[in-house]
């Protein structure tokens, strides 16, 4: 028997098609250690291939009968060298050389009959330095599950032998089971309540949103399909284009605890400055605010596979005051998240599950140019690792995200931190935004923007004094 996956994974798999690649992963450089001498990459490429694969980088999905009832079962036949791959760049690799051979993995969808996984390591980057590429399908990990298999295979030890992404965790025990008809009972009734209780749930949480168009609620966090149309939100082609930039962590949340926003709020609104100044170069800025969906980790301890719901936030692109813009998104998310906090991580994924149903259905029909958009981009913020870390003595320098595009949004956004620098990896549609780099570009700008607004002195306000003709009315007998 195998592992039932979850209704969120099976979505996942049901928004894949040739032109929409459902993978995740991260491009991570490294530095090689300046007293090694030989070949560092492919002497480190013989000691991961001593390390064999564990869950569930030995699974593979389970074929025949209904998609509802796929199950990820062990591979008897692994062929390791199918997914563990050596790559090189023409030297002097640069890191745009990087970038577009990343964008060419990416865009390619992975074989369902092996397990959905790759490993590149690759050589060639000037400077000493080399990089990682590892993919995953979205039904086999979220983003916060990527980053614990990071830091399972990366040590804080320079020193720490090599342990491979793919070797899995060893299993947890399970409390033990006393069994019986009573056990039986005692669980079932659980379940129907449980059952209950989630729809209750999401009966409150569908009807909150149709509140907001009726005026009888805030609609500070907007509800999906009320975005504006812009010029991401086309059919989009299987190739992908690919940019990253790293900014300083330190810098973001020392600007945000001057203006008194959150760290997710500051990378919000440094997006929101670079997408209003990108449109308007174009002359293709919306009267209205563009719209963001925002993946939220419900992760609960010892659970596996996808554990995220979405919100919706505005971006205040409408807005030319950064200051202004920077309250806006705040108020948005302040929303979206109390609507989360209400409700159990369960009817939180669940909703995620309906709202990604309704994108594959709309996806597999061709039907995302009849409606407005969901939301005109994804940005999801994914906290990582905090000290620095080394991986068979080399140094890690950078953790570039990359992720998913659906049909009818051709950009995305995913940001991990890492030490004290925040990493910003920029996907898209290489026909629609092939420029992208240039939206890199255009973040350095937003956020000397941010800091110039949050810096600048605030006009002293003298108080207003009394008319002295009235001071001397009320003197008078």
């Amino acid at each position: 028997m195998g592992t039932r996956l979850k209704a969120l994974d099976l979505a996942f798999l049901a928004l894949e098609t040739r032109k929409t690649p459902v993978n995740v992963a991260g491009l991570v450089v490294f530095e090689i250690p300046k007293d090694y001498r030989g070949n560092f990459v492919r002497d480190l490429l013989g000691k991961l291939e001593t390390c064999q694969p564990g869950p569930p980088f030995n699974q593979k999905l389970s074929t025949g009968g209904p998609v509802a009832l796929r199950e990820w079962i062990t591979d008897t036949h692994f062929d390791f060298d199918y997914h563990v791959r050596h790559s090189a760049l023409p030297k002097p690799g640069s890191m745009d050389d990087l970038f577009a051979l990343a964008s060419r993995l990416h865009s390619r969808v992975m074989d369902r009959e092996r397990p959905l996984w790759e490993f590149h390591l690759i050589e060639g980057l000037k400077g000493r330095r080399f990089a990682m590429y590892m993919k995953m399908h979205h039904a086999a990990i979220d983003g916060m599950g990527g980053i614990a298999i990071l830091e399972s295979c990366f040590s804080e030890d320079p020193q720490a032998p090599v342990r491979a992404p793919w070797q899995g965790s060893p299993p947890k025990a399970r409390a033990a089971n006393p069994g019986g008809l009573l056990s039986f009972l005692d669980s079932a009734a659980k379940q129907v309540l449980n059952q209950a209780q989630l729809g209750v749930e999401l009966g409150r949480m569908v009807v909150g949103h149709s509140m907001k168009p009726l005026g009888l609620k805030p609609d500070d966090s907007p509800i999906p399909f009320s975005a504006p149309n812009s010029c991401f939100n086309v059919p989009i082609s299987g190739a992908r284009r690919f940019h990253a930039e790293t900014l300083s962590l330190v810098e973001l949340k020392a600007l945000g605890k001057q203006a008194g926003a959150t760290v997710n709020d500051m990378v919000l609104a440094i997006c929101a400055g670079a997408l209003r100044a990108y449109l308007l170069e174009k002359d293709a800025l919306p009267e209205r605010t563009l719209v963001a969906t925002v993946p939220v980790s419900v992760r609960q301890i010892n659970r596996t596979g996808n554990q995220i719901t979405y919100v919706t936030a505005k971006l205040g692109t409408d807005l030319a005051d950064p200051m202004a813009r920077l309250r806006a998104i705040g108020a948005s998310t302040v929303q979206a998240k109390q609507e989360v906090a209400s409700v159990s991580p369960a009817a939180a994924t669940s909703f995620a599950v309906m709202a990604q149903g309704l994108v594959a259905v709309l996806n597999r029909f061709h039907l995302t140019d009849l409606l407005p958009p969901p939301a005109n981009v994804t940005i999801s913020n994914i906290p990582g690792p905090r000290k620095a870390l080394y991986f068979g003595g080399a140094r890690m320098l950078a953790d570039y995200p990359l992720s998913v595009l659906v049909d009818g949004q051709a950009l995305n956004i995913t940001v991990i931190s890492y030490a004290d620098a925040i990493d910003f990896g920029l996907m898209a549609c290489r026909d629609t935004v092939p420029d992208v780099d240039h939206l890199g570009e255009l973040m350095r700008a937003a956020i000397a923007e941010l800091k110039a607004a949050i810096e600048k002195p605030q006009p002293i306000r003298k108080p207003k004094l009394k008319s002295t003709s009235r001071l001397r009315k009320r003197s008078q007998p």
